[in-house]
């Protein structure tokens, strides 16, 4: 009778196996604790002084003797030849002292080619989801793609887009991943908005989408900034070509972590470089869940929950972040919903395009009047 696969599946079982069968494989001394710890992600010392409180260990307990006797039963040996022990309850320990150095690999392989055919099953359902020039690209002349295309006929695709992925330039998407990963420098026909087309020697580093749109960032050879140049696919003129011969510059490392880090979207403003502490008032609980099931950033803290105070009902929350279009447009999508308390410069910034944008909808005999001050005397009685 086949054994089942020790390692497949996501229960406490399977991961208690693979994390045992790791620590065996390695010669070294292992005990309940090391593996526990390892499990939990924590050191030993981090662990309760009972391990019989943390989750699981009845199973852990009952997988190591199981584990030890399909290690012996596929050497055809007693556990006692293939194992050392020493010590009792927390702890005891134990090693492999077997000179196969992966008694167990046709399990762990048919784990690794079962998680394989999930991806490649999410691959051909998820296909609504990646951009086509990708699929195009990566699958040219795949049996998969075929299939992709096959479901999506018969109306079976389950995963997909609320995004329009027939965007400008999307098709480019493939080459520039690839110029980002083989370390290739391009040169691109680029046209800045509101400014005449110019030629960059650009070393990309970075792809990343924003509210539908794709950009790229990296260094341009005599611009600034050093790092961080960003690209909006949808004004790149042509298709950008190789430089092979010029030498590569990469980014510092985390460098793109940082860059990202304060801001919403994918710019930084110059008039606004520093991160703020910006509190923003919900005045509906509507508008406040929507926010708190989706937040602006992930430095969002509630500082007042939802309730009924002195000078109103509402929720205030914070995020700490720079000022940038995304951020004020985000605020702004919620329209009357949201409304900005501090600090008083960031405030002044909304309130000025609340300001502007209200003025479109002022009717014209409305704006005369609100232009023309009423300089009428009152009359005598």
């Amino acid at each position: 009778m086949q054994r089942k696969n020790l390692f497949d599946g996501d229960s406490y079982k399977a991961q208690f196996a693979l994390i045992t069968y790791r620590w065996l494989m390695s010669h070294r001394w292992v005990s309940y604790a090391d593996i526990m710890a390892d499990y939990i992600g924590v050191t030993i010392k981090e662990l309760p002084a009972n391990l019989s409180n943390c989750n699981g260990y009845g199973e852990l307990k009952k997988v190591v003797g199981t584990l030890k006797k399909a290690i012996a039963d596929k050497l055809e040996k007693d556990v006692s030849e293939c194992f050392e022990e020493e010590g009792n309850n927390r702890n005891k320990r134990f090693r492999y002292v077997g000179k196969d150095d992966d008694p167990l690999a046709d399990m762990r392989n048919a784990k690794v080619i079962n998680n394989l055919r999930q991806y490649w099953k999410f691959c051909q359902d998820s296909a609504g989801f990646f951009p086509k020039s990708w699929l195009e690209y990566f699958f040219h002349d795949c049996q998969d793609l075929l299939d992709m295309k096959a479901k999506r006929q018969k109306g079976e695709q389950v995963i997909s887009s609320s995004l329009d992925r027939i965007l400008t330039n999307i098709e480019y998407l493939p080459q520039l991943y690839e110029a980002i990963t083989n370390k290739t420098v391009m040169e691109i026909e680029y046209k800045p908005y509101d400014e005449e087309q110019i030629t960059l020697l650009f070393h990309p580093h970075y792809l990343k989408e924003y509210n539908g749109r794709w950009h790229l960032f990296g260094h341009a050879e005599g611009r600034e900034p050093e790092f961080g140049y960003n690209i909006a696919l949808d004004r790149i003129q042509e298709k950008p070509r190789e430089r092979s011969k010029v030498e590569y510059v990469s980014a510092p490392d985390h460098f793109y972590d940082e860059f990202f880090k304060d801001i919403v979207g994918v710019s930084h403003m110059k008039d606004f470089p520093n991160k703020e502490h910006i509190v923003i008032r919900a005045h509906e609980h509507y508008i406040f869940k929507l926010i708190d099931t989706k937040p602006l950033h992930h430095s969002y803290e509630v500082v007042k929950p939802y309730g009924l105070y002195e000078d109103g009902e509402y929720a205030e929350f914070s995020v700490d972040v720079e000022s940038n279009n995304e951020f004020i447009g985000r605020v702004l999508q919620m329209g009357a919903g949201l409304e900005v308390m501090s600090p008083p410069q960031i405030r002044k910034i909304f309130a000025k395009r609340v300001k502007d944008m209200a003025l479109h909808y002022i009717e014209p005999g409305e704006k005369l009047q609100r232009m023309v001050p009423n300089t009428e005397e009152p009359l005598e009685s």
